[in-house]
């Protein structure tokens, strides 16, 4: 008992460690990179391979000590994401993309939800360690295929449905659909640390300009 209540108490002291605003900045770029990646795959069939490594890579790495290790220990493969956060919440009318921040809701909305049912999570886990035992690279097809299947059966069917717009032409094909999903389950994965740095719907309202200043710094 002695020895379980030592390791709640490393536990605990840990995920207090990360509740910060710069995790959480590092973790809502997370979420605004993989909207980004959705939109450009929707409408041009196409996206930035590296911003789509740091996507996914966030998915496979489960424990970390560090949440930028998530995204593979630089804050380089979070660039797209922290400019998003900063042209979403520190620029004028005229630089807000009205379309990412609803994507970007809805999936803060659906990655809480994913939280709060026991059931969902234990399916994602399941089905992410099957993917980690993967060689190759993390775009490879077969990877994203199987990301895109994890979100099909464990996340496609919860509230709300994420509802991407964009040409049919590239909606209907099967290779950038099932990146599109991948994508989308980063994006669960980013919400996920998000909140466990202390993330919340209120403090992205009123923090929102101290987000901002923050992905302008790491940028920086």
């Amino acid at each position: 008992m002695e020895h379980t209540n030592t390791l709640l108490h490393h536990y605990n002291a840990a995920m207090a460690s990360i509740k910060n605003l710069e995790n959480q900045t590092l973790a809502l770029a997370g979420v605004f990179q993989a909207v980004h990646l959705c939109k450009s795959l929707a409408t041009s069939g196409q996206c930035d391979k590296d911003e789509l490594r740091g996507t996914l890579r966030s998915i496979l790495t489960l424990n970390s000590d560090r949440v930028i290790d998530a995204y593979g220990g630089s804050v380089r493969s979070l660039n797209r994401g922290l400019r998003v956060v900063r042209s979403q919440l520190a620029g004028n009318d005229e630089s807000r993309d009205l379309e990412l921040a609803r994507y970007a809701l809805a999936l803060i909305q659906l990655g809480t939800n994913v939280i709060s049912d026991p059931r969902t999570v234990d399916e994602l886990r399941i089905g992410i360690s099957k993917v980690q035992s993967q060689d190759g690279d993390l775009i490879d097809i077969e990877l994203i295929n199987n990301l895109a299947n994890i979100y099909r059966s464990s996340i496609s069917n919860l509230t709300p449905r994420i509802m991407v717009s964009g040409d049919p032409d590239y909606l209907n094909d099967n290779e950038v659909a099932s990146t599109i999903r991948a994508a989308l389950l980063g994006g669960i994965r980013s919400v996920v640390l998000w909140r466990q740095c202390g993330g919340s719907r209120p403090k992205l309202v009123l923090q929102r300009n101290k987000y901002a200043r923050i992905a302008e710094d790491f940028l920086q």
